[in-house]
Parts: C-alpha cells; structure tokens; sequence
C-alpha cells in the first residue's frame, strides 16, 4: 500500500513538472498587416493577387490571396522576411476611368516582430 501511494505521488510530481514545463508559442507568433501603396492618382477599388512572406531564418513561406481593400492580413512567425505581391488591380483613376492593371510589389527585407506589425509596399504597375 505504501508503495502504491509513493507512486501515485511521483507520478502526480512529474505530470505538474511536465505541465508547468509547457512551452507557450503564442508570443512566437504575430499579425502582419500589408498594405499596397498606390501614386494619389489612382484609387484601387479591387485586388486580386497573392502575397508571400519568405522567412529569411528557415525559409518557410506564409501566403494568402485574401485582400481587403488594399491591405492583406497574415499571421506569422516572428522574425525577418522578404515580402512578394503580384496580381491584378481594379482602380479607378484620376479621371474617372476605370481599368484593370498588373501589378507587383516586393522587398528584401521586412521585420515583422509587433504585435501587430504594419507594413507598406510600395506597388509597381507592369
């Protein structure tokens, strides 16, 4: 009985060391809002187009298609990264004509590590 109770106690010792050992990975993680800038005389009214994050520390790379406006929100590991975009612009320009253009944006080097982290992307159109 003794030796059952000894047990039972190492083994309740070494699940509360195991739990308060637990690694906590959510300050690892953060939201990156991108935004494309356009020139004053155009006014983006749709985008559609992927956006990619390459991480520069182990190379693995976050995407997404989901535009809101001209932004785009993702959530990613912290660290430094190079930013790709590319797609097609539905915009209205200073006239008032509507037109759809291709566009890319890129840069080399983006630390994303606030929480959030806000990032602007200047946009060539092709």
């Amino acid at each position: 009985m003794k030796k059952n109770a000894f047990t039972l106690f190492l083994s309740l010792i070494l699940v509360v060391i195991t739990t308060a050992c637990e690694q906590q990975e959510d300050d690892y993680y953060t939201q990156v809002d991108i935004t494309l800038q356009t020139n004053d005389s155009i006014t983006p009214l749709k985008i559609q187009g992927t956006t990619s994050l390459r991480n520069l520390s182990n190379g693995r790379t976050y995407a997404s298609s989901d535009f809101n406006n001209a932004t785009i929100r993702l959530e990613v590991l912290r660290g430094t990264y190079m930013l790709d975009v590319e797609g097609t612009m539905l915009c209205r320009e200073r006239n008032g004509k509507e037109v759809v253009k291709n566009f890319r944006s890129s840069k080399d080097y983006v630390e994303i590590i606030n929480h959030p982290t806000q990032v602007t992307a200047p946009v060539i159109f092709m």
